[in-house]
């Protein structure tokens, strides 16, 4: 069996085929409103708005005596922050050709946009829906995953990721969101803190 025929490289080239059409298709949904609309949401998910984000949340989360969540909230923007620079440097993708609709440096792959945005938004809408299954608290937590993905695709459709980035980020993000939940759990059972 030839290398070619394995499994691993046939999925490469299906996100490979993915990437282009999605890459192909975009200029055909580009409009300038949308776009200005796209560099809003794509400015949620920048270090500055998480900076701002992350400590009044926290400091909301002290008052309300929900420290070890402010702090596993944390750790699940810091552990996404730091997956997404070492698997940057270690895939070390270029980012899509032709014209960036928004400023962007560095390597492509994963987008840390959408793995940012999926550990720290991710982690509020689990927050939120812990608190109790009110309509508001579903729609709040709904808003807030449904905010992860349009920043995915904002960064798609500005031209600064491929979608397989996009996704990737997700994956990782959930990855980061699943084991800060997991650890925050483990804390609260091993020492009984509610």
């Amino acid at each position: 069996m030839a290398i070619t025929d394995l499994g691993f490289y046939r999925l490469l080239n299906g996100f490979w085929r993915l990437d282009q059409a999605i890459y192909h298709w975009i200029p055909s949904i580009q409009t300038p409103w949308l776009t200005n609309i796209m560099l809003v949401i794509t400015y949620m998910g920048f270090v500055l708005t998480y900076l701002v984000l992350s400590p009044l949340v926290s400091i909301y989360l002290v008052k309300k005596k929900k420290i070890l969540e402010a702090v596993f909230l944390n750790i699940s923007l810091i552990s996404a922050w730091v997956l997404d620079d070492l698997l940057k440097l270690w895939f070390e993708r270029s980012r899509p050709t032709g014209l960036a609709l928004t400023a962007a440096g560095g390597y492509s792959f994963p987008s840390g946009h959408a793995m940012v945005s999926m550990a720290f938004y991710g982690f509020l809408a689990l927050l939120l829906l812990s608190q109790g299954r009110s309509k508001y608290t579903r729609c709040l937590a709904a808003g807030l995953y449904l905010l992860v993905f349009i920043i995915g695709f904002s960064r798609i459709y500005l031209n600064v990721h491929y979608t397989s980035d996009v996704l990737a980020g997700f994956l990782f993000g959930f990855i980061c969101l699943i084991s800060s939940i997991k650890g925050l759990q483990f804390v609260k059972k091993k020492y009984e803190v509610n």
